[in-house]
């Protein structure tokens, strides 16, 4: 039974993996396609989503037959895509359109409400692709770019050309700031298992319970778009569903060369795949259909076509000697997109400058602490930015397609008018992630830096000439017209801007002195009161303290504070006279009094701590004593299993616990259990590092996927466990030892 047991745990986390067999990409076609797979665990748990202002999310039998999101007011017209953007077509045009405006309540078939697909797509070989731009750049409406693919005012060209033009305006760059989500991730079990399919569902329905929005998500894939079309077949079942004559794909094409997005999914559909005249053989997986929309126009069933579960894969094979074409690469694991909820920059930079090969440049900007500083301490790249606006890459080569040198282009590059624009280009970008890790009500000094030794390094290669005009940050954080204060440039008499050498790294910087509204501090935890001292002296009166615990708001007090009553996090915020509210400082409290050591004899039994995750924590510790009455594969096992976390025995003695069953995210400690021998387990999460010791000793190491700490008393025993990792809201804990004592 172990085997069997062990074999289905790893069939479950592993095979969606294995199944990731990659077949044959086309990137002439489709040349951002991107294999990797961002798995977002917290889809495994419907409802865990975290809701900025939702309510609880309706139970999963609620969950309709259908669901076509395509025909709701988030989703934008169908259209044809320009030349071979379709992975922007179906990541920017279609799902980032639709997921901004599905949390916002706006409708997409407004120019304004739309998200054009060529400002991202022109810099697919400029070193930032439709990732980088949607997570660190932003993207600006259609009616600010002056069109939903190509732009009316900056040009019309393909991401292989030297010269497509490039937005200037620092207005049209702040709008776009706003318009931000986090990095992109993938249903967690791939959709040829049922697990995977719910996880979908969910998604496609509400957006796995998460209320804040108004309407279901959706989802990208890639194909390979030589699909064979036929008709769905006349049933009663089809008849009352309303598709009878829809087509639907019975074959996709051999190699992948094109970008999909997933709309919906229809379970009243029956289909007869293997054309022995019977419908809806459930054992054949003959029922049930993902809903999937394409950009080329009003193509199949308007724009969008029906895909059999059972053929939710990118690619079939050739036909065999029998005349039978196979399954090509693994099930898909679609992409999704969360977007960064009612989001706004508090700090940016405002930048003017010219310069006559653009590709030949990498922008950057650093800030530190140290005012006296001659270099950041934290440095970020701005995307856009980075060797890029020659169709390749900033590269230089011998070969007979490569470019000997870098074209002379400049920053604007050829407008929809035909001309090159060599004035100036101004431009912003986001500073609010970079500054993040700083306190901005103190001076923080900030560095705008210039390097134009191209991307290969070496000076030589550089050729181009150029001008800095203005550069300044903006502080937006507690005035929303922004605080804007200018790098001091060394200008010459007469002169309006300082030189651009080429080939050389130039470093400008300027100190931001914040609003002076500091937070508490010395949060503190003890006899039953959470304490802080007031923020230091700055002109400014505290009108109160904010109280939270784990995250939520409790109460307010004028106080320096406030009765424990609860376990978990307590944190506390400064709201000074006219309403700004500092950053929070938090500190632990354990969920009971430590009582005296007791153990607890457990047979064939175990133990369930409930709601003990329900919220989540910085960092943490999970920590008992364990005396086993018997060692054996698998026993001695906790949490909710593989995917979320779990712990557990091995016959050999070895310990391992951590999120997958295979792979790095977990840790294995040899020989860490003896039989009827006491043993102390600590299990410790501290930001992306997963540490397990046995009676004091590290003894293993991990990747930790998700963060929590809390402190719980098991069952009746008064024994200390601290819980752990942002299990993301994992709710309960559960403990089968099978014949072992726990004790604190």
């Amino acid at each position: 039974m172990k085997s069997v047991f062990k074999l289905a745990l790893l069939a479950a986390v592993a095979l969606p993996a294995a199944l990731q067999a990659q077949p044959v990409v086309d990137r002439s076609k489709y040349p951002d396609y991107d294999p990797t797979v961002r798995p977002d665990r917290t889809l495994r748990r419907y409802g865990l989503a975290h809701k900025v202002k939702g309510t609880d999310a309706p139970p999963v039998s609620q969950r309709p037959a259908y669901v076509n999101n395509a025909a709701n007011m988030y989703f934008p017209p169908i259209f044809s895509q320009e030349g071979g953007s379709c992975g922007s077509a179906s990541r920017i045009g279609y799902m980032f359109t639709y997921e901004l405006n599905a949390y916002r309540g706006t409708d997409a078939s407004k120019f304004e409400n739309q998200y054009p697909t060529h400002f991202v797509w022109l810099l697919t070989n400029g070193n930032s692709g439709k990732d980088q731009f949607v997570q660190f750049v932003g993207v600006p409406s259609a009616k600010t770019y002056g069109g939903r693919m190509n732009s009316a005012l900056f040009g019309w060209r393909e991401e292989t050309n030297n010269d497509f033009g490039w937005m200037t305006g620092y207005d049209k760059w702040f709008e776009a700031m706003h318009n931000r989500m986090y990095q992109p991730a993938h249903i967690p079990n791939n959709l040829g298992t049922e697990e995977g399919r719910e996880q979908m569902k969910n998604w496609l329905w509400n957006h796995n319970g998460d209320s804040d929005f108004h309407a279901g998500g959706i989802a990208g894939i890639g194909v390979a778009s030589a699909a064979t079309l036929v008709r769905i077949g006349n049933t009663s079942a089809n008849q009352a569903a309303g598709v009878v004559g829809q087509q639907y794909v019975k074959y996709w094409g051999v190699g992948v060369d094109h970008a999909l997005t997933l709309v919906g999914y229809d379970d009243r559909i029956e289909f007869d795949l293997d054309g022995n005249g019977k419908y809806g053989e459930k054992d054949k997986d003959e029922v049930g259909a993902w809903i999937i929309a394409n950009s080329w126009g009003l193509w199949a069933n308007n724009g969008l076509v029906y895909c059999p579960y059972a053929n939710a894969f990118p690619a079939h094979t050739k036909e065999d000697s029998k005349g039978v074409r196979h399954q090509s690469g693994g099930f898909w694991q679609p992409e999704i997109y969360h977007v960064r909820k009612d989001y706004r920059p508090f700090r940016t930079i405002k930048v003017k400058m010219d310069y006559s090969r653009r590709s030949e440049l990498l922008l950057q900007v650093g800030v530190s602490a140290d005012l006296n500083a001659k270099k950041p301490d934290a440095v970020i790249d701005l995307h856009h930015f980075r060797w890029a606006g020659d169709g390749r890459g900033g590269d230089i080569g011998t070969g007979e397609k490569d470019q000997k040198e870098l074209p002379e282009m400049p920053m604007l590059g050829r407008w929809a008018d035909g001309k090159l624009h060599t004035e100036p280009m101004e431009f912003g970008y986001d500073l609010t992630d970079l500054s993040a890790g700083f306190d901005r009500s103190r001076p923080l000094k900030y560095f705008f830096i210039i390097n134009s030794k191209t991307k290969s390094g070496q000076a030589r290669n550089a050729k181009g000439s150029g001008h800095l005009y203005n550069v300044s940050v903006l502080d937006y954080e507690f005035d929303k017209e922004g605080v804007e204060t200018p790098f001091v440039l060394e200008k010459k008499e007469g002169e309006n801007s300082v030189a651009i050498d080429k080939g050389t790294i130039a470093m400008y910087s300027t100190i931001v002195y914040g609003e002076q509204f500091f937070a508490p501090t010395n949060a503190n935890v003890s006899n039953n009161k959470f304490t802080w001292s007031a923020p230091q002296a700055n002109g400014h009166k505290i009108k109160e303290y904010k109280v939270f615990v784990n995250g939520t708001l409790r109460g307010t007090t004028q106080e320096l504070s406030y009765p424990v009553t609860d376990a978990g996090s307590y944190g506390v915020t400064a709201v000074y006279e006219g309403g700004h509210e500092t950053s929070m400082v938090s500190a632990i409290s354990s969920v009971a009094r430590q009582e005296k050591n007791v153990a607890v004899d457990l047979k064939k039994t175990g133990f369930t701590i409930p709601d003990v995750f329900k919220e989540s924590f910085p960092d943490c510790t999970i920590e008992f004593w364990i005396k086993p009455h018997s060692i054996s594969d698998w026993n001695q096992q906790g949490g909710p299993g593989w995917g979320t976390f779990m712990c557990h025995a091995n016959a050999d003695g070895t310990y391992t616990a951590g999120w997958d069953a295979v792979g790095n995210a977990r840790a294995n400690a040899a020989s860490a259990l003896r039989v009827n021998q006491w043993s102390h387990i600590a299990m410790v999460v501290q930001k992306s590092n997963f540490r397990l010791y046995v009676n004091g000793a590290h003894k293993g190491s991990a990747l930790a996927l998700l963060v929590i700490v809390v402190s719980v008393v098991l069952a009746t025993s008064s024994s200390q466990v601290a819980a752990t990792a942002k299990m993301q809201f994992m709710t309960k804990f559960v403990y089968g030892t099978r014949h072992a004592i726990i004790t604190n």
